[in-house]
């Protein structure tokens, strides 16, 4: 199948700073006009420093050390593309020969298709030739660790200072907290709702503790809260005394995420740690899962081991977060995800559907609801970024118009990138990633297309019908890396290539009969009542 490709690789070397690559264009009728490579996370594009053209065939070289402004090249995967005289793009595959030659010995330090320039872990430059397994085409994965400039005196007087006061902050915390902690009654009735990532209670804790007002439950606890926006922020010296005097004292705490404070105290025996987490299922790896992987923690870390109960959706979910925290099987309990309630509870869907109309209103005479809520691509919020070439406004348009349809694209957080959605598909294709509750979308939702997002497991309680639009599924798995194979996984047909997934919808094969067999293995209990199993079992301990 390669040899039909317009344009195709014959020859790759890399021979000390100077990568080489021979290659030609097999369609006549095909005019390129440039050879450039492509980082298709951040767009940057980098001109090889020679190309040359004899009839159809093309030979290239660029020096790793000095493109564009005489830099070495930047960590990324490297595509090698050619522009046509439309300013289409074209990737180029290698034949199978190479393709098979590079499989084999691309991890072979001394072959002729990587480059390995190592002087410590904080300064080396590594480039391999590489196969996108995805759609068989070529790129050149480059990892360069910048070493960083000495530090002047005075910068090491500051990173000395700031390493002291974070170690008196935290150690006048661990005091406060000791203090307090003499003071805690096994008796006692005391419950700490808390959060690190957020200004106020949300998520799975807004629900357990509203259904304990409206149950009356609150009155028989003193209930203390403490919040602060983000991880990233700090909190004021007394607003530091007053959770470490609240987190000591209380005899249930109740946290729905990672929160780091949790994790550098010792707790009585008789006080209780419960972790709402607020994660449906068991789809990518975290934590210790990660090992070896960039994002794992420390072998003998101390995060997550404190808790004395985790909730979670299904048994499957609970070997998962078992083995990623390493915390005992025993403290995780399939008892459902509160924030799930919502989906099996009339009132809420009759008083949401007009808040979201009235947010999106060209969904309301739409005659299909489409969602494109695509996951994020990197290590965490830092290096974020998604391929917005991979949305091909265009032809999705004009499906949406034929097909009297609408489509909200709901990018997650971490991607700040705008969308550019042109002017005469904005009638029906809406960027909708500024709307905060993607929950509330899927009541307003026909169709889900993800690739490797969590939230399949809240709209398969739908039992509506999803598509996987995964360009570039190998490279993401082993990147990132899922709890199970991802094609026994997710609940729905798995396309490659933006025609694959319109002829999908047009066709209307979703392999729909993958969705309730994925709800049955990933909730124990599918009524509505998550937030009461919590509460009784764990407050109450009935």
């Amino acid at each position: 199948m390669r040899e039909k490709r317009n344009l195709i690789i014959t020859n790759v070397s890399i021979k000390r700073i100077m990568v080489h690559i021979e290659g030609e264009n097999t369609n006549p009728d095909l005019h390129i006009k440039q050879l450039l490579l492509r980082d298709y996370m951040t767009n940057d594009r980098l001109v090889p420093n020679n190309i040359t053209w004899q009839d159809q065939h093309f030979s290239l070289s660029f020096n790793l050390m000095s493109l564009n402004n005489e830099e070495p090249m930047h960590s990324g995967d490297w595509y090698l593309i050619g522009i046509d005289q439309k300013e289409r793009m074209h990737e180029v595959y290698p034949l199978a020969d190479l393709c098979e030659a590079m499989k084999v010995r691309t991890f072979n330090i001394s072959n002729q298709y990587n480059a390995y320039f190592i002087k410590s872990n904080s300064n080396k430059f590594v480039a391999e030739s590489k196969i996108d397994e995805d759609n068989a085409s070529y790129y050149l994965k480059i990892q360069y660790n910048i070493p960083k400039p000495p530090l002047s005196s005075l910068q090491k007087w500051k990173r000395n200072m700031h390493k002291r006061k974070t170690a008196l902050r935290q150690g006048a915390y661990v005091k406060v907290f000791n203090f307090w902690k003499h003071f805690n009654k096994e008796d006692g009735n005391r419950i700490l709702f808390t959060s690190s990532s957020r200004s106020e209670i949300g998520g799975n804790e807004k629900f357990v503790y509203d259904r304990m007002v409206e149950r009356g439950v609150d009155k028989q606890f003193h209930i203390d809260f403490s919040y602060k926006e983000s991880i990233k922020s700090y909190r004021s010296p007394l607003s530091k005394f007053s959770f470490a005097r609240k987190l000591a004292m209380a005899n249930i705490i109740i946290c729905d995420d990672y929160q780091p404070e949790l994790y550098l105290v010792d707790y009585l025996p008789h006080v209780d740690i419960i972790q709402l987490w607020h994660a449906c299922g068991a789809f990518k790896t975290v934590g210790l899962e990660r090992l070896g992987k960039p994002g794992a923690p420390a072998f003998n870390t101390r995060i997550h081991k404190c808790y004395t109960a985790m909730t979670v959706s299904s048994q499957l979910a609970a070997d998962h977060y078992a083995e990623a925290f390493g915390i005992h099987e025993s403290k995780i309990l399939p008892l459902g995800v509160p924030r799930t309630d919502i989906f099996f509870s009339e009132e809420y869907k009759k008083a949401i559907i007009p808040q979201v109309e009235a947010a999106f209103p060209m969904v309301k005479d739409a005659k299909e609801v489409i969602m494109y809520a695509p996951t994020f691509r990197g290590v965490n919020a830092k290096n974020a970024s998604f391929p917005m070439d991979m949305i091909d406004f265009d032809a999705w348009g004009e499906y949406l118009h034929e097909s009297h349809s609408v489509m909200l694209i709901k990018m997650h957080p971490f991607v700040k990138e705008p969308l550019d959605i042109p002017e005469q598909y904005r009638d029906v294709i809406v960027d909708a990633s500024a709307y905060r509750e993607i929950n509330n979308m899927l009541f307003v939702t026909d169709l889900l297309i993800t690739d490797y997002s969590s939230v399949i497991y809240e709209f398969s309680l739908f039992h509506k019908p999803m598509l996987f639009y995964a360009f570039d599924r190998m490279k993401y798995e082993a990147d990132r890396g899922f709890y199970e194979p991802y094609s026994e996984m997710v609940p729905g047909k798995i396309v490659r290539t933006s025609e694959e997934l319109l002829h999908a919808i047009k066709k209307r094969d979703f392999e729909f009969e993958k969705v309730d067999p994925f709800v049955k293995k990933n909730f124990k209990f599918t009524d509505g009542k998550a937030t009461d199993r919590i509460i009784d079992t764990l407050i109450l301990k009935k």
